[in-house]
């Protein structure tokens, strides 16, 4: 059974967040760990990186992974269109909107904060999780090998994922 409380976090979460996946997961780390309590944030953690290894978008993953883990599959299902139904609905309207007003310098205008909003909430993720990620040295190393590989080479994430798994088996 699917808490009703579950089903209005997603839609909140799919309603309230801007900047894609990794924007999204502050907030459902807010509405799943430190507002409800259903995940604790290991649990989190583990599920943000399982959802960055799967394909497709991690903000859906995290919620049909969650929704898996309170409800099965009915609950992945619920809480993955709870979380996509006002996204699409906002879409579409803004779709139809965006065709007949792109070239309005004052759209233009909001269209760049949102820009900025976006990397701010992307910034707040990070430090929510590094804070609970990085328990040693060895993980702030491996945080900090893959992340000049892949700004100084654009390297796949897949494929540093997959060192970094690797990496971890063997030495972590």
């Amino acid at each position: 059974m699917i808490p009703l409380a579950m089903i209005f976090s997603f839609m909140k979460i799919g309603l309230f967040s801007f900047g894609g996946g990794y924007a999204i997961l502050a907030m459902i780390q807010q509405e799943t760990v430190i507002k409800h309590g259903w995940l604790t944030q290991a649990e989190f953690t583990d599920i943000v990186a399982i959802s960055q290894m799967t394909p497709g978008p991690i903000a859906i993953n995290a919620a049909t992974f969650i929704g898996f883990q309170k409800g099965g599959i009915l609950g992945s299902v619920v809480c993955t269109f709870s979380l996509i139904l006002p996204s699409l609905v906002i879409m579409l309207a803004i779709t139809l909107t965006y065709m007949k007003l792109k070239h309005q310098p004052w759209f233009k205008n909001v269209m760049q904060k949102l820009r900025w909003l976006s990397l701010g909430l992307i910034g707040a993720a990070m430090i929510l999780i590094g804070q609970s990620s990085f328990g040693d040295v060895f993980s702030v190393g491996v945080f900090l090998l893959c992340f000049t590989i892949y700004m100084r080479f654009k390297i796949n994430p897949f494929y540093m994922l997959l060192g970094a798994g690797v990496v971890g088996f063997f030495f972590g």
